[in-house]
């Protein structure tokens, strides 16, 4: 005797709703944080004479933040650059090029990833960025740069995210909800472990 066990229907990548140009495109939450939006954090910026760091750990949304206050600047018709550290030691050589060019030229740089460059490497950096208009850089930890905002993810984080994305359904909710402490906290690795659930069929 055989049962009929339905098997769950996988759905594609095109029309997974936790794709990542759909989760890419979520704006920074403000929610575990004393700022209500990116106007308030640009003054607070500013009033920083734009230096400092944005810090937290991995998928707390500092890449994000960073990208909003980069588009926030140039409504303002702000001069701004903002730059990508890679990880390779080579190439990491001539993008620090660009940054002290462009800083030098009078634009308020912000960089995400700073905590890639060597320890040496990057407090020249820093102390070079003393004569920009402005630097603000991503972290992981405490640095020498002073801390504009600490970034922080809770259950309230996931369930404005779902809603943003129009899938805060009481069975999607249920389901979110216990990764965040599983993920410990980080919300990128929650989201994809969503995708893969809803990509298995496994949550609708």
């Amino acid at each position: 005797m055989s049962l009929n066990i339905p098997t769950p229907i996988r759905v594609t990548a095109r029309s997974n709703p936790f794709a990542v140009q759909r989760t890419d495109a979520i704006p920074f939450d403000f929610g575990e944080s004393r700022f209500d939006d990116i106007e308030s954090f640009y003054r607070h910026a500013k009033e920083c004479n734009f230096r400092g760091a944005i810090r937290g750990r991995h998928g707390r949304g500092k890449t994000t933040l960073l990208c909003s206050l980069n588009s926030f600047l140039y409504d303002q018709n702000i001069d701004c650059e903002l730059i990508f550290l890679p990880r390779n030691r080579e190439l990491q050589t001539q993008v620090i090029e660009t940054v002290i060019r462009r800083g030098n030229d009078g634009a308020i740089i912000l960089v995400d990833g700073i905590e890639r460059l060597p320890l040496l490497v990057r407090q020249r950096l820093i102390s070079r960025s003393k004569s920009f208009r402005g630097f603000i850089a991503t972290t992981h930890f405490i640095g020498r740069l002073r801390t504009l905002i600490q970034c922080r993810t809770s259950q309230q984080t996931l369930k404005s995210v779902l809603k943003s994305l129009d899938l805060d359904q009481p069975g999607i909710v249920a389901a979110a909800m216990p990764l965040i402490a599983k993920n410990r906290g980080n919300l990128r690795s929650v989201l994809r472990e969503l995708y893969d659930q809803f990509a298995d069929g496994k949550i609708r």
